[in-house]
């Protein structure tokens, strides 16, 4: 049986929690130090709780330890693990190398894509060392994934949903060469969320304080069944800095698309036990979003990066017909409720509306509107779906049958869950036969009953032809003892990863330069038992910066502009051509034989 995973992200315990509840079958988060996402730390006591109902239900957390990290840090790092480990953590999802020449417990290894996980040559070597899984980059398309999956051992993970850095992971120095800020080190001052000009050689402006570099967000909802066929082990969801509202409603949308893709198909199931019973419908245009695509998976389209707003837009509601004062009329595409916040686009930038009052296609806002006719209203915030997901309870049960026995007067219950996992109790003392045999149905209607546990224990059956008389308050007794036991047992049952040890002998034979982000000795060591003969210290390590690729991407400017300098069309602008805003000035250099666009500090 081959087994899938949703992969949630979480903020905190709370988070971690609501994402097991609707669906998740493993959360990542930060640990107290040392993860990508310096704002999103938490601590061991919080890390525990979300292991202990995490494994409840044999879903997995992973913690991300994904930053370089600097000689003085290692000890701490090395102590650190060991804790996580002690406190039951699955995984530990690492950037730097160094970690690998720590004294580590057996705790399994992930491959961050800040490893930057894009050359197939580069993965195979991260496969033959011995990583458990390998977090692929998000530019990989099909034939890449299939490609990967034919040569790879590891476990695949894949980023299915959430933002998109434009820049290939880990090979990003843009923020660190402006404000001091390293990506590598979860610092990130998201410069590729600023306004940029960028002009030509000649001084022709191209394109005019625009959000050049910010992609739309990542949705490959609609490809997971190719996804699963290729053989990606891990569906992950981006977001570790966003609210259990957010996490909820993606989660809860990705796996019931699992769910559909699993039923279809005998030979898969979930990692995780259990099905989640929801009190809200899903949708992923009612939450955060700057607008979907599926980046480079299918082939390379324009249409990337939304050059007006770096802002959540939200779902497209209505056209305006007519404004008069705080009021317009609109043609609605969907219902707008009272509360709601919509928004447009001027020319310049993303314009907010609150709505105080919906009357049918007459819209009362907050203020006098400038709004003209025919503009495109968008809700970026849904307040009626907001409210109804703020209410519901999402909750996750595990399905078990219990079989039901006399024998010798005294009572048997076996319980069997979804898992195959069984367990037995047989009852001390000893019961009358009932007089009535519809006492049987009294009995199974009360293990029933299994309330707020982590059980759903609709299937009862009574076998034989004795039917004992048990008061409803001692039959719910057995039922709790049962069902405690069964807990235990599925934990003594849940199965475990050991890490192997890593192997001494592959030889990495990629390109070795300060692109490997070493800024340690253990690292630069790592790199040299490896085959490297000359190990280059990371940009962050660096004294002098220009002249250096301070972003690699996929994405490219001129193809989104329709000026690709395959067609020609380029044939207007003197080249190079630069970006630049009040903190910077960089070249753009287009290697076009590849199809890669580079920044360039100057």
């Amino acid at each position: 049986m081959r087994r899938v995973e949703l992969l949630s992200p979480s903020k905190n315990a709370g988070v971690a929690i609501v994402a097991i509840n609707n669906g998740a079958d493993a959360v990542y988060m930060g640990g107290p130090a040392f993860g990508a996402r310096k704002m999103a730390g938490n601590t061991l006591e919080d890390i525990e709780r979300t292991v202990r109902h995490a494994h409840r239900f044999y879903c997995r957390v992973f913690v991300t330890l994904n930053t370089i990290l600097y000689d003085e840090e290692l000890p701490e790092v090395e102590r650190l693990i060991h804790d996580l480990y002690r406190i039951g953590v699955d995984a530990i999802i690492v950037q730097d190398p160094a970690i690998l020449k720590l004294d580590l417990p057996p705790i399994a290894l992930h491959a961050s894509t800040q490893m930057h996980n894009y050359d197939l040559e580069r993965i195979k070597f991260l496969d033959r060392l011995g990583f458990q899984r390998i977090v692929l980059a998000r530019e990989l398309a099909v034939e890449q994934l299939k490609e990967i999956r034919r040569e790879v051992r590891a476990e695949l993970e894949y980023f299915v949903h959430g933002a998109l850095c434009v820049s290939l992971s880990g090979q990003c120095y843009m923020s660190h060469y402006l404000m001091q800020r390293s990506a590598n080190r979860g610092e990130c001052a998201q410069a590729c969320r600023m306004q940029w000009t960028v002009e030509d050689d000649a001084g022709k402006v191209v394109v005019k304080d625009k959000y050049v570099l910010s992609l739309k967000d990542l949705n490959l909802s609609a490809h997971l069944s190719e996804l699963v066929e290729i053989g990606i082990d891990s569906f992950k969801i981006e977001g570790r800095l966003k609210e259990a509202d957010y996490v909820a409603n993606v989660t809860n949308y990705y796996s019931s698309r699992l769910d559909e893709i699993v039923r279809r198909e005998p030979e898969l199931a979930r990692v995780g036990s259990g099905h989640v019973v929801a009190g809200f419908e899903a949708d992923p245009e009612r939450s955060f979003n700057r607008g979907y695509t599926d980046y480079f998976l299918v082939r390379r389209q324009p249409g990337l990066v939304n050059m007006d707003t770096p802002k959540s837009t939200g779902k497209k509601v209505a056209v305006v017909k007519q404004v008069k004062g705080n009021q317009m009329w609109v043609d609605l595409l969907e219902p707008v409720h009272n509360a709601d916040g919509l928004c447009y686009f001027d020319g310049r930038e993303l314009q907010g509306i609150k709505v105080n009052s919906a009357e049918g296609n007459r819209l009362n806002c907050n203020e006098r509107l400038s709004v003209k006719t025919g503009t495109v209203l968008y809700r970026n915030y849904d307040h009626e779906f907001v409210m109804r997901l703020a209410k519901a309870t999402s909750t996750r049960k595990i399905e078990v049958k219990i079989d039901v026995y006399a024998e010798e007067e005294h009572l048997v219950l076996v319980a069997t869950d979804e898992d195959g996992v069984s367990v037995t109790i047989r009852s001390d003392e000893t019961f009358e036969p009932a007089t009535n045999p519809a006492q049987a149905g009294r009995v199974t209607g009360q293990l029933r009953k299994s309330g707020d546990t982590d059980y759903d224990c609709s299937e009862v059956e009574y076998h034989g032809d004795t039917v004992l008389f048990i008061p409803a308050s001692v039959v719910n007794g057995y039922r709790r003892l049962l069902l405690d036991k069964l807990s235990l047992e599925r934990e003594r049952s849940r199965v475990t990863w050991v890490q192997e040890p890593l192997n001494a002998d592959v030889k990495y034979t990629g390109i070795a330069d300060w692109r490997l982000n070493v800024v340690n000795r253990l690292s630069a060591e790592f790199y040299r038992e490896h085959g490297v003969e000359t190990v280059e210290p990371g940009f962050e390590k660096e004294e002098r910066s220009a002249g250096k690729e301070v972003m690699t991407t996929r994405y490219c400017l001129l193809f989104e502009l329709g000026m690709c300098r395959k067609t020609g069309k380029d044939k207007v602008l003197k080249f190079p051509l630069y970006l630049s805003n009040k903190l910077g000035r960089f070249r753009l250099d287009f290697d076009c034989k590849n199809c890669f666009m580079k920044v360039i500090s100057v």
